[in-house]
């Protein structure tokens, strides 16, 4: 798990390279064809801050509901955060 130390001291390029990774995993769900790159990058920043506090899946699911339903316009039925939230922890693992 990174910690806020690990990610106080990323380089830049490491934190966007992240951010990178973490736009295309959130494209690949393919929920959201229509974001722009500036959309997924929002979302993933919002992401890897949570994960930087050491936040729990259970936080991790309620930021990708949030950002789904009210930053895309899906409903809630139309995804599961749970599974989601559980891919993202795993690609934080990796």
């Amino acid at each position: 798990m990174t910690t806020n130390r690990q990610v106080e001291n990323l380089s830049m390029t490491e934190f966007e390279g992240q951010i990178k990774e973490l736009s295309k995993l959130i494209y690949n769900w393919n929920l959201i064809n229509v974001a722009s790159k500036s959309q997924l990058d929002d979302f993933s920043k919002k992401l890897l801050n949570a994960l930087s506090k050491e936040e729990n899946v259970e936080k991790i699911r309620r930021i990708i509901e949030s950002e789904l339903c009210v930053t895309f316009g899906l409903y809630s039925n139309e995804f599961d955060s749970n599974i989601l939230a559980k891919q993202i922890m795993q690609w934080q693992d990796r």
